[in-house]
């Protein structure tokens, strides 16, 4: 690698790093309906601003040790996860294609699925602003790579032949034509939504950057993705479970520890005796010393399940294991795979998120189809008299 690449990918990954930052506060403000440019950034426990040399990406965040130099509330880890794996998704754009559109293309991509990822994970919501957004930009950026091949100097056959425009819009309309007669669909035959309108813009989205054959790419890897995920996660988590009901039953407070951090311990007599973020963030849930009740729906499945799984315990059966659908008819909902296990201290439920949304899977599956559709494609249809251009 001579000196002047590895410039170039040091600026590709700091690049990334900045977006990363900026990705960051998209994610928080954009499904809140916040401007993402005023005002300035803030700790979000004290609202003091952050000055400008406390908010170099990664940086700030090591040498500060996660918390804010004002009151020092900690920050998440989570600003500067997104901020790497936005730096490092810009340096395999740049290490892939080269100072090229093709690379500003898939960075630009990368950026907009990580945060379309991370909204739709934590408040369920893919906002236009970035949807539309990007995809707009990957209209303007296959315009570009025309002009840059002289293109519409050609004969209109040719053009529409070989035009990377061309192939953006016919990808952006074939995405959301597909999901949306889909979503129709399933409506009509379910007599309920499969899927939001912001799946469908984000297919669409996809479609700009990949093309009308990257479009059912994208859907193929999203499926793909969520099959090793959910495969994977499900593996995980009853690996992760057994040794925590292993711990909490060597003693009392051993389980007031593991409820601590993992789901919550219930006495008897069905008071609260320790519980996780998990449980706090359902609406309703117990204080601790406080009875588990039904006083809303979302608490009321919860205490539904606690009862069925006292009444096993009781019985000397083995753990109970279920699947939660929490919703509170406003903006929270959940779904928690549960299980629940007998301690010295009471029953421990060990409670985990299982609802991963799909939008999170065609972000996956957008930047897969991006990076190996060409190849796949060709392999599929690499006989046929046509093949889309625009498959890097």
């Amino acid at each position: 690698m001579s000196a002047v690449e590895g410039v170039l990918l040091g600026l590709y990954f700091t690049t990334g790093a900045i977006v990363g930052s900026f990705a960051n506060v998209c994610i928080h403000r954009l499904p809140r309906g916040l401007s993402v440019v005023r005002p300035g950034s803030s700790c979000p426990s004290c609202g003091a601003p952050i000055a400008f040399f406390d908010n170099v990406p990664v940086v700030s965040w090591l040498l500060l040790r996660g918390r804010c130099r004002r009151c020092g509330a900690s920050i998440p880890v989570r600003y500067v996860l997104v901020e790497l794996l936005v730096a490092f998704l810009f340096l395999g754009a740049g290490f892939l294609y080269g100072p090229t559109f093709v690379a500003a293309s898939a960075a630009f991509l990368a950026a907009a699925s990580v945060i379309l990822a991370a909204t739709d994970l934590e408040a369920r919501t893919l906002p236009d602003e970035v949807t539309l957004g990007t995809l707009v930009l990957g209209l303007v950026l296959a315009a570009l790579r025309d002009r840059a091949a002289a293109v519409s100097d050609q004969g209109l056959v040719r053009f529409f032949a070989g035009s990377h425009l061309f192939e953006a819009v016919a990808g952006a309309l074939a995405g959301a034509l597909f999901l949306e007669g889909v979503r129709r669909v399933y409506k009509r035959l379910r007599g309920q939504e499969g899927m939001g309108e912001g799946d469908v813009k984000m297919l669409a989205m996809a479609g700009a950057f990949t093309g009308p054959a990257g479009v059912f790419l994208t859907l193929f890897f999203a499926s793909l993705a969520g099959t090793v995920v959910a495969g994977g996660a499900t593996l995980l988590r009853a690996l992760h479970w057994s040794l925590e009901a292993r711990r909490a039953r060597a003693s009392s407070s051993a389980a007031l520890a593991v409820a601590a951090r993992a789901g919550l311990l219930v006495a008897d007599d069905g008071r609260v005796l320790s519980a996780s973020a998990r449980f706090r963030e359902i609406p309703g849930a117990a204080a601790d010393g406080m009875r588990l009740t039904a006083d809303v729906p979302t608490a009321g499945r919860l205490l539904a399940f606690v009862r069925l799984a006292g009444t096993r315990v009781r019985r000397g059966e083995p753990a109970a294991h279920g699947r939660l659908a929490l919703d509170d008819g406003a903006d929270f909902f959940r779904v928690l795979a549960a299980r629940a296990e007998a301690t010295p201290a009471g029953l421990l439920v060990l409670l985990a998120r299982v609802d991963v949304p799909f939008g999170v899977f065609l972000a996956c599956g957008a930047l897969v189809a991006f990076v190996a559709g060409r190849s796949a494609w060709d392999a599929i249809a690499g006989g046929l008299p046509w093949v889309p251009r625009l498959l890097p």
